[in-house]
C-alpha cells in the first residue's frame, strides 16, 4: 500500500506525564532484551522505517521508539528546552521498570541523546549517537551545513512563526524523489536502490505533524539553540558514528563532538552517506549493549 495512503498506526503506549502531558511511544524486538530508546531525527517521529522491527528482534533488543513534545503522538510542550528531555525518558523508564536502558540518537536526535548521557540517571548505560546534528549555535557552525539545510536552520532561528512556516514546507511531500535521489552521495543513491520503498516511508511525514507542525517547529528551533549542557562533562561511554559521504551532517561535526566526550569511541563508515545509520541500525544496538 501507498505511504500516502495507509493509516497512521496508534502507538504501542501511552503515559501521561506528571504535568499532564501524553508522551507516545512504539516497542520493537524482544521485550526481554537490553532496552534501548531510539531517539528520532528532525523531521521524525517514531515510525520511521518498516525494516526497523526486523532489525530490532535480529538484534536482540528492545527497541523503544519515543516521540518527542509535538511530534508524532506525543502532547506539545511549549518553551521545552533539550536538556528536558532527559526527564521525559527517565519518566518513561519509570514506567517501563526498567532498571537499566541505553539511547541512540540518530540525526537530529544525537543532542536529546547527548543530553540523556549528560542527565546523570544511573540506570542508563551508554549511548550511542548515528550521524549526529552538533550544535548550530553559531554562524561558523551552520556554514559547513549544505546551502538548502543552512537555509533551514537560519530560518528557524529566526522565531516561531518562521519556524512553522519552515516545518509545513517539509512536510508538504513538495520534493518528488527522483529529484532527492539526485543530490544524494552514491553511498545512500546504492541503499535506495538495495532498498525500493525505503524513501518513500522516510518521506512520508504525515505522522510526524498529526497534531500539527508546532513540535517540528520547535525541534528546528532548538538546533539552533545552544544546548544547554558541556559535552565535556558526560561520564558515560559514548560511541559516535558518521558516514564520510553525509552531506546532511558533514563527518567534521560528529568528529568535534566526538573529541570534547571523554569516553567516547568515533567510527567512520566509509563511503557511506546519511541513510547508513538506517540500514546500519541492528550493528550499532548490538555493539551498544554488548559494550559495557
Amino acid at each position: 500500500m501507498p505511504p500516502e495512503t495507509r493509516d497512521i498506526p496508534e502507538p504501542s503506549g501511552r503515559l501521561t506525564l506528571a504535568d499532564g502531558r501524553v508522551l507516545a511511544w512504539d516497542e520493537h524486538g524482544d521485550v526481554r532484551g537490553p532496552a534501548v530508546l531510539y531517539l528520532h531525527g528532525t523531521p521524525g517521529c517514531r515510525i520511521l522505517w518498516s525494516e526497523i522491527p526486523r532489525m530490532a528482534t535480529e538484534a536482540g533488543v528492545r527497541l523503544i521508539m519515543a516521540d518527542r513534545p509535538g511530534c508524532g503522538a506525543s502532547d506539545f510542550q511549549p518553551g521545552r528546552r533539550i536538556t528536558g528531555w532527559p526527564d521525559d525518558v527517565g519518566a518513561l523508564a519509570d514506567h517501563l521498570r526498567l532498571s537499566r536502558y541505553w539511547v541512540l540518537g540518530a540525526s537530529g536526535g544525537g543532542p536529546y541523546a547527548l543530553a540523556c548521557a549528560s542527565g546523570g540517571d544511573p540506570r542508563l548505560v551508554r549511548a550511542a549517537v548515528t550521524s549526529g546534528i552538533g550544535p548550530l549555535d553559531t554562524p561558523e557552525a551552520r556554514d559547513r551545513l549544505t546551502d538548502t539545510n543552512r537555509s533551514i536552520f537560519l530560518a528557524a532561528a529566526s522565531g516561531a512563526e518562521a519556524a512553522v512556516a519552515i516545518a509545513r514546507a517539509l512536510t508538504s511531500g513538495g520534493a518528488s524523489m527522483a529529484a532527492m535521489i539526485a543530490t544524494m552521495p552514491p553511498g545512500d543513491q546504492a541503499i535506495v536502490r538495495e532498498h525500493p520503498g525505503m524513501l518513500a516511508e522516510l518521506v512520508d511525514l504525515r505522522a510526524v505533524v498529526a497534531h500539527g507542525p508546532e513540535g517540528l517547529a520547535h525541534d528546528l528551533w532548538l538546533a539552533t539553540q545552544p544546548w544547554g549542557f558541556d559535552l565535556g562533562g558526560i561520564r558515560i561511554p559514548v560511541d559516535f558514528y558518521a558516514g564520510d559521504e553525509d552531506r546532511n551532517v558533514p563527518v567534521r561535526m560528529v568528529e568535534e563532538q566526538a573529541s570534547r566526550v571523554p569516553r567516547s569511541t568515533f567510527t567512520v563508515w566509509p563511503g557511506a552517506g546519511h541513510l547508513a545509520e538506517l540500514v546500519r541500525l541492528g550493528e550499532v544496538v548490538a555493539h551498544l549493549v554488548a559494550a559495557d
